[in-house]
């Protein structure tokens, strides 16, 4: 049953199989969540084009150098393009850091934001994020729970209608 776990009992593999799908899933998720956990939501009723949807809700993430934004493009295998990515879904990712250049243009042309965040700032934002996402304060949830309740009798309003 394969060349790493030669040796081991079925449970040992398990474990060992276990431990690798946990880094795995939480290297994914880590990066992953760099360019979209810590921005805001769209309202239901919001309407965004396409392109200001993919400016609005995404981030760019460099390293800060060349060399590190080179280490961070192979960290993140080019996705550290999020705004590109989302954009062009369909294009190959090594071509974002190309394509990248031309989208600043257009969004400076256009007067949309493009984000474009330092590795370490994006991590920061992030985990900073969650943890407050987390450990919400009584205010906050008493917030949210009437926006809610707001959204859900808009929407039994607009039924009546």
């Amino acid at each position: 049953y394969g060349v790493i776990c030669h040796g081991m009992t079925w449970t040992q593999s398990l474990a060992c199989y276990t431990a690798y799908n946990m880094i795995a899933a939480s290297y994914i998720f880590s990066q992953f969540a760099l360019s979209h956990s810590h921005l805001d939501v769209s309202a239901p009723d919001e309407f965004l084009h396409w392109v200001e949807y993919a400016a609005d809700h995404t981030i760019n993430v460099h390293g800060g150098s060349w060399l590190g934004t080179k280490f961070v493009d192979w960290w993140m295998a080019y996705l550290n393009y999020q705004i590109e990515h989302h954009l062009f879904p369909g294009m190959p990712q090594f071509r974002h850091p190309i394509v990248s250049q031309r989208v600043q243009v257009l969004f400076a042309k256009h007067g949309i934001k493009y984000d474009n965040r330092l590795y370490s700032s994006a991590c920061y934002d992030t985990w900073y994020n969650l943890h407050k996402v987390g450990n919400p304060s009584v205010e906050t949830q008493k917030a949210w729970k009437a926006e809610r309740e707001a959204y859900k009798a808009a929407q039994a309003a607009k039924k009546t209608e």
